[in-house]
């Protein structure tokens, strides 16, 4: 019996490894558009939102809802506000404990996927490579996260929950190497918002 197809597994998930690793590394300023899909545990759509995300590695992005109602997530490397525009609200807490829930805490994750999850090669399906991660980390919100590719770009993910319930998420009009405005990260509240919570 040969011992070369076991000799071999490492190889391979060393491969899948760098090339999502080389995905992510393109991360650090980008632009684009993104369809969000919420889909429960008897694979039926509970909601589908569209808008846009900005992007500037380490720890500052843009999650902006634009459909079917405006909410802008706005992380500026400290702090983490959520401000829902249609009731005036808006909540702010340390970036650490907000991100954990978060769908884009997987993108804005700087250290090698391997050292937080086991990474395996789902394949090709349809036009995408696809790789799943598995947290390391059971008090994480997602069970099982995965990325689907075109070439060494990453096109869309799907987070899935330990209720069966799953986010998936398709990204389109990409931009890499955005240079940003200094205050582009920034909120400041506007006038007769309610904030609440407590910042970093």
């Amino acid at each position: 019996m040969s011992l070369l197809p076991a000799l071999s597994l490492p190889v391979s998930a060393t491969e899948v490894e760098d090339r999502l690793n080389r995905a992510m590394a393109s991360l650090d300023n980008l632009q684009a558009e993104f369809k969000q899909t919420l889909i429960d545990d008897n694979k039926k759509i509970v909601q589908q939102s569209m808008g846009r995300v900005s992007i500037q590695r380490p720890g500052k992005f843009l999650w902006i809802y634009e459909q079917p109602y405006e909410q802008q997530i706005i992380a500026d490397g400290k702090e983490l506000w959520v401000y829902d525009v249609d009731l005036d609200q808006a909540t702010v807490k340390p970036m650490e404990a907000g991100l954990a829930s978060a769908p884009i805490m997987v993108l804005m994750k700087q250290q090698k996927v391997e050292t937080e999850f086991d990474v395996s090669e789902v394949g090709q399906h349809k036009y995408l490579y696809w790789i799943e991660l598995t947290p390391k980390n059971t008090d994480m919100e997602y069970t099982r996260i995965y990325i689907g590719m075109e070439n060494e770009t990453i096109k869309a993910l799907e987070l899935r929950d330990s209720f069966g319930q799953s986010t998936q998420i398709v990204f389109e009009n990409q931009r890499n190497n955005v240079i940003f405005k200094p205050d582009t990260f920034k909120f400041v509240p506007p006038a007769g918002v309610d904030v609440f919570g407590v910042g970093g």
